[in-house]
């Protein structure tokens, strides 16, 4: 498993602290010193991990010093959960949960996208099929199926694809490119001209089928891994 970076420490000790009430909102950080202290960081990595977090709208640095906890809005509340998830992932039920959630956003996104998004669609299915194996599938396919959920017009759906995404980049991103084929790409070609089309019938079934060869994938890898540990576990 990839080490976390110290900034990631950082994120994660006080997402950590939000999430189980030890800072509630409105209430201060403790300084730089303290959690360079209790997390043996740098300060470099202290303010890297708190940018990170003010980016995604959990705290908040006030003029004149300190980084507060932000008090919940409609739009970075459901940034609360991510700890959560990530402590109790699994990773075949995320996906599931994905397949549910891309349904509904592209059946929307069918009815409702705009000339800049499905130019910004098609940018992106370019890219893909265009891309070679050294270049990160992950971003490409990240940026498509959000693009997807903010075209589908419905923020609280977006909003939780931001999450689940999040989740996903922390915990099955070294995984994506290892599982990505030519026929992956294709699939997203697929549900790129049924929106184009304004097929909403065409853009779910393709999405679903996207999301089940998915599954399918790291259900593989996932066995094989379980297997290797067995076989390890066994010999000692």
């Amino acid at each position: 498993m990839k080490q976390k970076s110290k900034s990631q420490i950082v994120y994660d000790h006080i997402e950590e602290l939000v999430i189980n009430g030890d800072i509630k909102p409105g209430e201060r950080l403790p300084s730089e010193a303290k959690l360079c202290e209790t997390l043996g960081v740098s300060r470099v990595s202290v303010r890297a991990g708190i940018e990170k977090l003010s980016a995604i709208g959990l705290v908040n640095k006030k003029k004149g010093g300190g980084t507060y906890v932000n008090k919940p809005r409609s739009d970075n509340y459901l940034s609360v959960f991510t700890p959560t998830l990530l402590h109790n992932t699994n990773y075949i039920e995320l996906l599931e949960i994905r397949r549910a959630l891309d349904s509904l956003a592209v059946q929307l996104c069918a009815q409702n996208a705009n000339e800049t998004g499905i130019r910004k669609l098609r940018a992106i299915v370019e890219a893909m099929e265009h891309a070679d194996a050294s270049d990160d599938f992950f971003i490409l396919d990240k940026k498509f199926h959000l693009l997807i959920s903010k075209y589908s017009k419905n923020r609280f759906l977006h909003n939780i694809h931001l999450i689940v995404w999040d989740v996903i980049q922390k915990t099955l991103r070294p995984n994506y490119n290892e599982v990505m084929t030519k026929d992956r790409i294709a699939e997203h070609r697929k549900i790129f001209d049924a929106i184009v089309h304004k097929d909403e019938d065409l853009a779910r079934l393709y999405t679903v089928k996207h999301l089940e060869d998915v599954i399918d994938a790291f259900e593989c890898a996932y066995n094989d891994e379980s297997q290797y540990a067995a076989i390890k576990e066994r010999k000692k």
